[in-house]
């Protein structure tokens, strides 16, 4: 029976010297199981994983941003300079704005005036309303300049030399305002068109370092933007709608008082009440400008020329001493498309093991 045990732990005893154990006096196992070298095959494999991607753009700063970003602005910016110009220029080519065509020029310019007095003089719960309007554009400014994209990187499993491929996928844009951070998901039907497949990447253990490979993804910029706007207008004003705002703030019905009756010798051109009307159709077209002038900024491409970043390991709780990528911190040389109208906007990234 001593020979046949002896078959039968042979083995074992094998097995057990092979993983680099010393053994105590009855055969058993002592001493701490030693982890696979940084650049052994075992170890290159334990990158392989989803990983959620924040990669973040500033852009405030940036002086090659294109002039449809400044375009976007200019309702707005014209709002809290030139309130009475931008209300009176929405509503050109409509009924009301025929009838404020019949004005004469003279006296046309003395109610714009008369317009722009009262808000820039108007405060909205003690704040003056052409400050708040400046905030908005500055709101507005921020949401296109400064922002994250939120993605998803799925890395597959490496060679012996380090190389793998990854899909990466877009998955949201967040907008930092206000101490808070606006999270807008990117719609099936977008994420679907939003992939980069068969991102080459290369993965040194040894140094603790990764690099990718150049590929693109789709970002609907403006669209995300103004849905975003709306939620920051919701979280100031508790109304999602800008012209909504605009008219609350404004407060139409106290501006056609203060103005008044315009009239030319004797007869009444347009009354207060036409004028109230007037001032809220006014706002509303102007608030639909913005939101206009903002989609119109379709980033065509997110292009990601390069990456390099720092990988962090972590112990895996399996008892044999493994450890797997767990983040990585780094850098995109990256490249936007505005409008046909590209320029470099590198930015940092961090991603985040998910499973």
């Amino acid at each position: 029976m001593a020979f046949k045990s002896s078959l039968i732990l042979a083995p074992m005893l094998f097995a057990v010297a092979c993983a680099g154990q010393t053994l105590g006096p009855e055969g058993d196992p002592t001493g701490p199981i030693e982890p696979s070298e940084p650049g052994s095959p075992e170890a290159i494999q334990q990158i392989a994983g989803e990983y959620e991607v924040t990669s973040v753009f500033d852009l405030r700063n940036s002086p090659d941003l294109p002039e449809s970003v400044s375009d976007a602005l200019g309702p707005l910016s014209g709002l809290a300079d030139d309130p009475a110009g931008v209300i009176f220029d929405a509503l050109e080519g409509t009924e009301v704005g025929d009838l404020l065509d019949s004005i004469p020029s003279a006296l046309r310019g003395i109610v714009e005036s008369q317009i722009n007095d009262y808000i820039q003089e108007k405060l909205y719960e003690g704040v003056p309303v052409a400050g708040q309007i400046a905030e908005i554009t500055d709101m507005v400014a921020t949401l296109l300049t400064n922002f994250e994209v939120v993605s998803s990187l799925q890395v597959g499993t490496a060679d012996d030399a380090g190389n793998a491929t990854a899909e990466h996928s877009l998955t949201a844009i967040a907008y930092p305002q206000d101490g808070q951070r606006h999270v807008v998901a990117v719609p099936v039907i977008i994420s679907a068109l939003a992939v980069a497949r068969d991102v080459s990447l290369n993965v040194n253990l040894d140094t603790n370092n990764i690099n990718f490979g150049d590929h693109a993804l789709e970002l609907p910029l403006g669209d995300f933007a103004v849905i975003a706007f709306h939620a920051a207008l919701e979280s100031q004003f508790g109304i999602t709608d800008l012209g909504a705002a605009l008219g609350e703030m404004v407060d139409c019905d106290d501006l056609a008082a203060d103005v008044g009756d315009i009239e030319v010798a004797g007869f009444t051109l347009v009354n207060e009440g036409q004028l109230a009307r007037f001032c809220e159709q006014g706002l509303e077209k102007a608030a639909e400008q913005v939101d206009d002038q903002i989609r119109k900024l379709e980033m065509a491409s997110l292009r990601f020329a390069g990456g390099d970043g720092t990988l962090s390991m972590e112990s895996k709780a399996d008892g044999l001493g493994s450890t797997q990528l767990d983040a990585i911190e780094g850098n995109w040389q990256s490249e936007l498309g505005i409008n046909n109208s590209g320029f470099a906007a590198p930015s940092s990234f961090k991603a985040v093991r998910e499973n």
